[in-house]
């Protein structure tokens, strides 16, 4: 491939990343804000209880499934390790009611916020700082 190809190449990656990096940043806020808004509008009407700081947690609870997203592919490249992946299969049978299962859905969710609450920023940095380097990539190849 010639120098001019593989430069739109890197060039085109880099803007094809950084955007969807900013459409990710914007949407998991977005989703967090949504979360916040209803439910501390709906707590502070009905005069539900812990109505504010249970919705501070739900409003992160997007940035906790970034977090845990991160955790699942690291624990999977340690797993590579040799640049084999193996794999296994598992059979799980068990009995779901709709309470244990809406229960499971609601404990998942604050989980996920306080997961978002502690390491939120490590996520959001990340990607700023993946933003960062593509921006620089995309200057260094113009």
């Amino acid at each position: 491939m010639s120098y001019n190809k593989n430069r739109s190449i890197v060039i085109r990656n880099a803007i094809i990343n950084s955007l969807f990096i900013l459409w990710c940043l914007v949407w998991r806020t977005g989703l967090g804000l949504t979360f916040f808004i209803i439910y501390a509008s709906l707590g502070y009407i009905y005069s539900w209880p812990f109505y504010l700081p249970i919705s501070i947690i739900l409003g992160f609870a997007p940035w906790g499934w970034k977090v845990q997203e991160e955790r699942k592919m690291r624990k999977l490249e340690n797993k590579i390790g040799d640049g084999v992946i193996y794999a296994k299969a598992e059979s799980n049978i068990e009995i779901n009611y709709r309470g244990v299962i809406f229960l499971k859905s609601v404990f998942g969710l604050f989980i996920s916020g306080f997961w978002g609450i502690i390491l939120g920023w490590k996520a959001i940095l990340g990607m700023v700082v993946q933003l960062v380097d593509n921006i620089t990539t995309f200057i260094k190849y113009i």
